[in-house]
């Protein structure tokens, strides 16, 4: 605090009444004192190391300065140690200040700083390679024309990858041919730790990356029982991890936080790179049993405990407006029906 560094005598501890100090030094935050005596008081700033001897601030705003600003009279009860913060308050040796494994924010580089530590050992920024498969694909801001539609898992994509953290390289729409696919998987396959690909993955006769994985490098699944996603391809082609999420938007963007999301977290390092899952009963009813896994976007209302989950009315994997609608998905098992009020795990999407 801006006041007076005080060695206060043991008569002079929490006492009633007017003390005087006599002032025997100044110090400015950097700069040293001297060793303060018994009874006398130091000029100090806020910052200042606390001279040998002291035992105690007062704030400027508790003590009246003399005529001669040689001495400082007080009324203010003084305790021992009031307004010093000791060293060690924070940090003592030999702490561990930042664990392997977690993410960097503000608070950690200023905390680093804090200690005189220059630089942090880091892991190495993910480089993604992507590309879109899909003649029907067309810019947003070009004229729709014919049966063409906006690619709107480019965007989502990038934006998410972004998100993480990662260095994109954006290949942009390839063609629906497989030479071409050929092409844009070996290319990012030289470069990349990562490739991610949106559409082409299903069974259709134009559905052109599973094959050209499957002839490039090695497709470890194909398909899952899952809904929304069920066409996932996963495998490697050289030293670069392949994933091929499905084409409708929002499978694109189910399947990517419910596989890639984690997978890329490991890849950076990250200790706690599963997605965290919570409890929450559901404020809708189940009726149909379903022979694969479901994933359903919701919303939370909190004013009940558990929170519950409200079902967004439509649940098709092209109803792109349900995940900006949405700050979860709820876990629904394989085979089950269920009243209000089913207890499930939920996944919050609003968080990385």
């Amino acid at each position: 605090m801006d006041g007076y560094a005080l060695a206060l005598k043991s008569e002079q501890i929490n006492k009633p009444g007017g003390l005087n100090f006599k002032i025997t030094d100044r110090i400015t935050a950097g700069s040293l004192g001297k060793v303060l005596k018994p009874g006398c008081a130091a000029r100090i700033f806020t910052g200042a190391a606390i001279p040998k001897g002291a035992n105690c601030v007062i704030m400027q705003e508790f003590c009246e300065l003399a005529k001669d600003e040689n001495s400082i009279e007080t009324w203010q009860p003084l305790l021992l140690n009031e307004n010093i913060r000791p060293c060690g308050n924070d940090i003592t040796k030999n702490d561990v200040i930042l664990q392997t494994g977690r993410r960097l924010n503000p608070a950690d580089i200023a905390l680093a700083a804090s200690v005189g530590v220059a630089k942090l050992s880091i892991f190495k920024q993910i480089k993604v390679g992507v590309f879109f498969s899909g003649d029907e694909l067309i810019e947003p801001g070009s004229a729709l024309t014919g049966s063409k539609i906006f690619n709107s898992n480019r965007y989502a994509l990038v934006a998410l990858l972004n998100q993480l953290g990662c260095e994109v390289v954006n290949l942009g729409n390839i063609k629906d041919d497989f030479s071409a696919t050929n092409q844009a998987l070996s290319a990012l396959s030289a470069t990349c730790d990562l490739i991610i690909t949106t559409g082409g993955v299903s069974v259709g006769e134009e559905d052109y990356v599973k094959k050209a994985l499957e002839k490039l490098g090695d497709l470890a699944f194909w398909r899952i029982k899952m809904k929304p996603g069920k066409p996932l391809a996963f495998g490697k082609i050289g030293q670069a991890i392949f994933i091929g999420l499905p084409g409708n938007p929002v499978s694109v963007m189910v399947t990517f936080f419910l596989f890639a999301q984690p997978m890329i977290k490991k890849m950076q390092g990250i200790e706690n790179y599963k997605n965290q899952k919570t409890q929450v009963q559901c404020g809708f009813e189940w009726k149909k049993q379903r022979n694969r896994r479901e994933f359903v976007r919701v919303k939370l209302e909190l004013g009940t405990q558990p929170p519950s989950a409200i079902l967004y009315p439509k649940q098709d994997s092209n109803v792109l407006s349900s995940m900006v609608w949405a700050d979860g998905l709820v876990e629904i098992p394989e085979n089950i029906s269920f009243e209000k009020g089913k207890i499930l795990n939920y996944y919050s999407l609003m968080k990385l």
